[in-house]
């Protein structure tokens, strides 16, 4: 099939001059099929819908029986989303080829976009078993449509693999097939089929980036980066891919290798605030705090309205003992996003550390309160209650923190909690029998309790000497 447009290149200059002058005098004489394919591609190119049209109907009234110009017609109502009239033009030439499955292709997309699910199907099926090769593929996208608009997307990722499977550089259903491998969940669907594309197309960006979207979804982050780094290597425009894999070494601690790929982001692309915000955290990250905030400042300056912003330079702030400053930021992160819990522990922290006791304890509460289930965030707010409020204040903590999990840590955390009491015995038989159940947790203690180093008990029990 040709491109639109293609037809007229190959058309003299000359035909289109034929033409206007035919309709100026009002007779338009016979032209073949061809050229007024060409005419017609002319006015689609060139954005003249009306006067395509007006041609398409001329050239059908000298052309009755031809097939090919009425296809062209009902492509054209349907890509300008005419689509009762689609609907309309077709039925009423059916007489020509009653069983054309490009006619039938043409209704069922005009019906789907009326939203005919059931009719548009039904017609799907009816052509699918006897298409050939060209066929089936536009028929497997308007399944794929289908199936989006039903929310259907497991069937959705079957018709996007059937695709490429036939057509591996089908550009149309690698740029789909993430988002709907994102919507039904398969990721591990998804590196397997890409696998298999690249081994017949090594050279395919789009099926690199595809499959570390997988990878990443499934937390294999090394292999994201790979996989990332091989799409950009082949095309070098691809932003999102540099992007990428700057997040997934950022997830993998490379902060050195994550700061040069966001550099490559800076120096290539057009920088936006949401780059300058993870180039501020990779230097965080580095302990070069004062290039991060500049950077967090940069972001906000370009309008990022993202909590995450505030809360990191916050946290840079803090780190340099700016807290005045550090505590505005984190609030204002707070103020964007109420229920992060980990906003509340770093204000908690920053409070903590100005004798600001009653503030971080509160704070330190509506953590463990939006997030129940974080072990972490209950561990520091037992290990704040420890060092300013003694050791019941910190056990009642743990014992409400072991409600919602069964954590070594936290039990540990109870035998640092008697030590402190002086329940020394009763300790010493809870860590026994920890260190028969769970003895790879027990260095945890040393983290609460530094000075349990020094004891030789203790020391002897997680030895086991």
């Amino acid at each position: 099939m040709k491109r639109k447009g293609q037809r007229f290149d190959q058309a003299s200059n000359q035909l289109l001059s034929d033409y206007e002058t035919m309709l100026k005098t009002g007779d338009v004489s016979y032209l073949n099929e061809e050229e007024w394919l060409s005419l017609i591609d002319y006015f689609v190119v060139n954005n003249k819908l009306s006067d395509a049209l007006k041609a398409s109907k001329k050239a059908i009234l000298q052309h009755t029986f031809s097939i090919e110009l009425h296809l062209h017609h009902a492509r054209m109502l349907l890509s300008n989303e005419y689509y009762s009239e689609t609907i309309q033009f077709i039925e009423e030439k059916s007489f020509l080829s009653p069983n054309d499955p490009e006619f039938i292709l043409l209704k069922a997309q005009a019906l789907l976009h009326s939203g005919d699910d059931e009719t548009c199907q039904l017609l799907l099926s009816e052509i699918k078993k006897d298409a050939d090769p060209d066929l089936l593929i536009e028929i497997l996208l308007t399944e794929t449509d289908l199936y989006e608009r039903t929310q259907e997307f497991n069937l959705m990722f079957d018709s996007l693999q059937n695709i490429l499977l036939q057509q591996t550089n089908n550009n149309e259903a690698l740029e789909r097939i993430w988002l709907c491998t994102e919507l039904s969940g398969r990721y591990e669907d998804s590196i397997i089929l890409h696998q298999k594309l690249l081994e017949k197309d090594s050279y395919s960006f789009q099926a690199w980036y595809n499959l570390g979207q997988a990878y990443f979804s499934e937390e294999r982050y090394e292999d994201a980066a790979e996989a990332f780094e091989y799409a950009y290597l082949i095309n070098d425009d691809f932003e999102f891919a540099f992007r990428d894999r700057g997040e997934a070494l950022l997830l993998l601690s490379k902060y050195d290798e994550a700061l040069k790929c966001y550099q490559d982001v800076k120096e290539r692309f057009v920088p936006d605030a949401d780059l300058y915000c993870k180039i501020g955290q990779c230097y965080a990250f580095l302990d070069q705090h004062e290039i991060a905030i500049e950077h967090f400042a940069v972001s906000l300056q370009m309008g990022n309205v993202n909590g995450d912003v505030h809360f990191h330079m916050g946290v840079c702030l803090g780190l340099i003992e700016r807290y005045t400053s550090a505590e505005e930021s984190i609030n204002k992160a707070i103020s964007l996003d109420p229920d992060r819990e980990e906003f509340h522990l770093a204000l908690a922290d920053l409070c903590f550390q100005q004798d600001k006791l009653e503030e971080a304890a509160q704070h330190y509460q509506k953590a463990v309160d939006l997030a129940p289930d974080n072990n972490l965030a209950w561990l520091q707010y037992a290990g704040f209650l420890l060092l300013a409020y003694g050791e019941e204040a910190a056990m009642e903590v743990v014992e409400e923190a072991m409600f919602y999990s069964d954590s070594a840590e936290f039990h540990y955390f109870k035998v640092v909690c008697l030590i402190t009491a002086g329940k020394r015995q009763e300790a010493i038989i809870n860590l026994m029998n920890l260190m028969d159940s769970c003895p790879e947790q027990a260095d945890y203690m040393y983290e609460v309790m530094p000075e349990l180093k020094n004891d030789a008990e203790v020391n002897a029990i997680i030895t086991g000497q």
